[in-house]
């Protein structure tokens, strides 16, 4: 049985959200987002960019770069990752916000309602 999310998810499939992020010392920039919610986000990145990159793994000086969102950094813990195997390109992680300063939550909130109520297919009984 699944288990409710706890805040509204939103695919993000036109490409224009991304993130850059920091692992450890390594800086990474221009990171695919595909789906955000207040609680979290799943972004996949380059494999060669991923050793430190593991479950309980805390990410910080993230930001999230689109023009409606604060690019103020926040951080994030890695709560699941799929692939990123040998002959892998390509590592999807699912990371879990550290908790966001008010600011960050209203603007994320926001950006979340509206492209919900763009993107939202019509309900036909």
């Amino acid at each position: 049985m699944d288990t409710p999310r706890r805040y509204p998810r939103i695919s993000v499939v036109d490409g224009r959200l991304s993130a850059s992020l920091k692992v450890k010392d390594k800086h990474l920039a221009g990171i695919r987002v595909t789906s955000l919610s207040l609680g979290g986000l799943f972004l996949f990145i380059n494999s060669s960019h991923t050793p430190g990159v593991v479950a309980g793994r805390r990410i910080e000086e993230m930001i999230l770069h689109h023009p409606d969102l604060p690019a103020t950094p926040m951080s994030a813990t890695v709560m699941r990752t799929l692939g990123g195997g040998e002959g892998m390109d390509i590592m999807g992680c699912g990371l879990r916000f550290d908790p966001l300063s008010d600011e960050q939550s209203e603007a994320l909130g926001t950006y979340i309602d509206g492209y919900l109520q763009e993107h939202e297919e019509p309900f036909i009984p």
